[in-house]
């Protein structure tokens, strides 16, 4: 049982919890880029490019909310804030 702690709290430290920051970069590279690029120009992804029109943080984050990704309210400030500031 004892074993196990660090194993479980590396998992939610990885996972966002316990305060740690999200970088919305890597939420973006792990969940996001497979299917769209944040480069601002046309680069012919199924997705297409987030970086092509300025889209507000609220905007991306309510578009996340229908992506097929489920990210937690943190990864998807994290990645909207990402994008938008491209």
């Amino acid at each position: 049982m004892l074993r196990a702690a660090p194993l479980v709290l590396a998992a939610a430290l990885l996972a966002g919890c316990g305060g740690q920051s999200v970088s919305g970069r890597a939420v973006f590279e792990h969940a996001c880029s497979s299917c769209h690029t944040v480069t601002g120009h046309d680069t012919n992804v199924d997705g297409g490019d987030l970086g092509a029109n300025r889209l507000t943080v609220a905007q991306i984050e309510s578009f996340v909310g229908v992506m097929p990704v489920r990210l937690t309210p943190r990864q998807t400030r994290a990645v909207a804030e990402y994008v938008a500031g491209r």
